[in-house]
Parts: C-alpha cells; sequence; structure tokens
C-alpha cells in the first residue's frame, strides 16, 4: 500500500503530532508498505524525509503556539501532492487549514483522519462548524488516540471514531541505578504547569530537578537544585529520561495523551502526574501517582514519596515498562492498518456499481 501521511504542524518544531506521524510512518515501511510524510518545512536545505508543503506561521491555540503553513501555495503543494498515486491518504487533524483540510478536500484516493486534540472548548468546531462536519463527512474512517481525544471530537461532529493510542518505539536505554532525580520534559507553556513544578519542587529538600525542552532563561536564570537543558536530541533526552528516578508531567489540562509519560515508562521510570482525562486513561496506579492539577501541596507529597521509596520505584518502573510495551508501533500498526482496509472497503461500496448486461 502506498499511503500520503499529512501532518499540518511544522516538521521543523518538534511536536506530539510530529513524533506520531514519524513512528507510524517508521512502522509502516517495516510492515512492507510505502509511507510519505507531507508537512510544512521551515528550516533550510533539503527537508530530513519529508515532502515539504510551505513555511509555517505561528498561531496561538490551545494554550501553545502552533506552526501551521497558511500561504496560499499550500493548498495547492498539498492537493497536487496528495493525488500523485496514493492508495490511501491519512491526515492527521484534519480540520487544520490549509494543508490539512486541503489534503481532505483533494484527495482522490480513501481519507483517514487521526484526531489528537482536547481543548478546553470547541470554540473552532463552533465557529467552522459547517466546514468541519462537511470536511469530516469526506473521512472515509476515522481515529483518535484517546478515549479523550474521541470525547472531544465526537461531541462536536459526531461519528465513530476508532481509538488508537499514539505509539512509540522500543527505547534503547532502560533505567539503570537511577539517581537523576526529577526530570521534566516539555515546553515552558503554561498548560504544562512548570510553575506549579518549581513551586511544589522548592518545598523539597535535597532534591534535584533537570528540565528538558526549557532553557536558563525560561525560568528566570538559576534556581538552586534546578538544571535546564534546553532542547536536546531524541538520544539526549533518552539518556536522561533513563536516569531519572521519576519523571514528572504536571500538565494543568488540555492534554489528549502524554507521549513523555508513554517515553518514560517504557524507558522503567515511574511517572507523576495531573489527574486529567488524558494521563488518567495512560498511567495505571501501579506506574505512578495521579495528583489534582494544579496542586503543588499534593505534587510535593507525591513526588516527596516516590523518591523516598527505592523498592517502590523499582516496581512502578518494572510495571510501567511492561505496560508500554502494548504501544509499541509494530504493536499497533496491525490496528491501523485495519482502519485503512476499511476505508478503503467503504470506498469501494460507495463506488457507482456497473450495470449488468441485459
Amino acid at each position: 500500500m502506498r499511503v500520503a501521511l499529512v501532518c499540518p504542524y511544522s516538521w521543523s518544531r518538534p511536536g506530539g503530532v510530529q513524533t506520531h506521524v514519524a513512528g507510524l510512518a517508521r512502522a509502516l515501511g517495516r510492515a512492507g508498505h510505502e509511507a510519505d510524510v507531507l508537512a510544512p518545512w521551515d528550516g533550510a536545505g533539503e527537508p530530513p524525509g519529508i515532502v515539504p508543503l510551505g513555511r509555517s506561521f505561528p498561531i496561538p491555540d490551545n494554550g501553545s503556539v502552533q506552526r501551521v503553513a497558511l500561504g496560499p501555495l499550500a493548498p495547492r503543494r498539498t492537493a497536487a501532492r496528495v493525488r500523485r498515486g496514493y492508495d490511501l491518504v491519512h491526515v492527521h487533524e484534519p480540520m487544520i487549514p490549509w494543508t490539512a483540510l486541503a489534503a481532505v478536500y483533494a484527495a482522490r484516493a480513501p481519507v483517514v483522519g487521526t484526531f489528537h486534540m482536547v481543548a478546553s472548548s470547541a470554540r473552532w468546531y463552533r465557529v467552522f462548524g459547517l466546514v468541519c462536519r462537511h470536511a469530516t463527512a469526506r473521512l472515509a474512517a476515522r481515529i483518535a488516540v484517546s478515549e479523550a481525544a474521541r470525547d472531544y471530537v465526537a461531541t462536536a461532529v459526531g461519528g465513530e471514531y476508532a481509538v488508537i493510542p499514539n505509539g512509540i518505539e522500543p527505547p534503547s536505554r532502560v533505567r539503570g541505578t537511577g539517581g537523576g532525580g526529577i526530570v521534566f520534559v516539555g515546553r515552558p507553556e503554561p498548560r504544562k504547569g512548570l510553575a506549579v513544578l518549581l513551586e511544589a519542587f522548592a518545598r523539597l529538600e535535597g532534591a534535584r530537578l533537570t528540565l528538558v525542552g526549557v532553557t536558563p532563561d525560561e525560568v528566570n536564570g538559576a534556581v538552586p537544585g534546578v538544571r535546564a537543558v534546553g532542547r536536546v536530541s531524541d538520544a539526549e533526552r533518552e539518556r536522561l529520561l533513563a536516569e531519572a528516578d521519576v519523571l514528572c508531567a504536571p500538565s494543568l489540562g488540555r492534554e489528549s495523551f502524554g507521549l513523555v509519560l508513554l517515553e518514560a515508562m517504557a524507558a522503567g521510570v515511574p511517572v507523576v502526574a495531573s489527574a486529567i482525562p488524558g494521563y488518567a486513561e495512560l498511567l495505571p496506579p501501579q506506574c505512578g501517582r495521579l495528583v489534582p492539577p494544579g496542586d503543588a501541596a499534593a505534587l510535593t507529597a507525591a513526588l516527596a514519596g516516590v523518591l523516598a521509596d527505592r523498592a517502590g520505584r523499582l516496581r512502578m518502573g518494572e510495571a510501567g515498562r511492561r505496560h508500554a510495551e502494548r504501544f509499541h508501533w509494530d504493536a499497533l500498526v496491525p490496528r491501523v492498518l485495519c482502519v485503512y482496509e476499511e476505508a478503503a472497503a467503504r470506498r469501494v461500496r460507495a463506488m457507482p456499481q456497473p450495470e449488468r448486461a441485459r
């Protein structure tokens, strides 16, 4: 099967959707299929293994800043590309302008849409309800990455969705002796809860905190016990996770999944996270601790308890490693291929059948 994977967000800036699309493309390739990634690109020179759809622009949305291609050439490039002999077009966040929507409308092959988003309100679907309902009607099949993501989109536009979670590659490193203290992985956006973590950390004695994806300037300079390392390579992030005693994910909301929680569990690292739907759905109690979002005192108590219990950390780490195995991409891609087959079958059934000769 030849598949176009359309990502509306810039490939130049790491993010959960980009990570998902890249992992799916690799897994489809290992399964014997050909997958092309189509995405905006802002870097210099040739993009690394993708079909570029144009430069992106920053758009504040859902407590973050998303970079999407809004130039007039982007939808034309997308439309021309998805018509190049693909057996199926798989669009991620299919309601995002302009590349995702253009792919939905221009594709001649069956279109599958994957919905990743959870937001505090259905403002996009409410304002552009007619466009969204019309566009989703063109999808031959729909996927949501979590129950939370499914509930969010289904409430707005209805329909049936296969829930297939984000996947990960098996880690090359697993937790060793620990000793790395607490690690946070994410951007310093308010919804990620970094301020709550720093408040909680200030109440811990003798602990250490490593902030991945955050620079010293973004935490107002030096903070005792805190090391901000900024953006790092995938290999370095994996090393920092494997050395940690606990991963902390204190997000305040609007998270549909929690890929970094899954990466930590796969590495055998316990997790302390906010009890928001996307995280609670992913993190079993034997693999970590959930605390009320925004509650610094509860976060301090949970972190202190995990850090003080080495035997408990080992048990949670081993349970997390076993739990994460079901999220390896090679275990998930057969479920994606089943959706592809259903989409192709629906497209065939929808085509007019030739009349029999009388």
